[in-house]
């Protein structure tokens, strides 16, 4: 996927399930059911077991149907490394110039983590795609909708803590996407992959999103 069709995809389904762990191998099967229910954008964090092996696994398999990109990273020589692997968006908890630069560089979707309305301005202005607002828990609705006073055509990603009920609230607030870690893809998803429970939660968000696009 180019570039636009990395936003497109994210657009499309609103949200990025976040993959932070050791899943046993089961990366492939867990996005395939991602898919399946209608998730179609994946971040691999590189603090996770293998990343660099799963984000290559997982653009081979699905590049022609999700959006599969890095998460955590904190360097340059990360994106540079999660490029090759074929990452195509770059995800990280802070805003570090150095990693937008190098990002768009590679033309890839730039997301870096911002707290602040400074931060989300200086990320703009050096390139970056979208802001994914992290820790979103801690700032909530209120501070995406606020947001879209001065800075009206901004894409926000809140991320951390989101839960079914939160997507629907930060998408109804404005948010352009949502990132969802733990709450979809924690524990008990490491310790058993695919499952008909993954499959309930999952429909969960993706109604979620749909009763957002109902409320705009």
């Amino acid at each position: 996927m180019a570039q636009d069709d990395i936003l497109r995809a994210i657009e499309t389904g609103r949200i990025i399930a976040i993959l932070r762990g050791d899943f046993g191998g089961r990366e492939e099967e867990i996005v395939a059911l991602l898919i399946e229910t209608g998730i179609t954008a994946v971040e691999v964090t590189l603090n996770s077991a293998g990343a660099f092996s799963s984000i290559e696994l997982l653009a081979t398999q699905f590049a022609s149907n999700a959006a599969v990109g890095a998460g955590t990273v904190l360097t340059a020589n990360d994106v540079k490394r999660a490029a090759d692997a074929g990452a195509r968006f770059i995800v990280s908890p802070n805003r570090d110039l150095t990693v937008i630069e190098a990002t768009k560089q590679r033309q890839l979707a730039s997301f870096p983590g911002c707290f602040t309305p400074s931060e989300i301005v200086e990320a703009l202005q050096a390139g970056a795609d979208a802001a994914k607002v992290f820790p979103a828990q801690c700032l909530g609705t209120n501070f995406i909708k606020a947001i879209q006073g001065p800075l009206p055509d901004v894409r926000l990603i809140p991320t951390g803590g989101v839960t079914p009920e939160a997507a629907a609230n930060y998408l109804k607030a404005g948010a352009w996407a949502v990132g969802v870690g733990s709450e979809l893809l924690g524990a008990k998803v490491r310790a058993t992959g695919a499952s008909e429970d993954l499959r309930q939660r999952c429909l969960s968000y993706v109604a979620a999103v749909r009763e957002s696009v109902a409320h705009a």
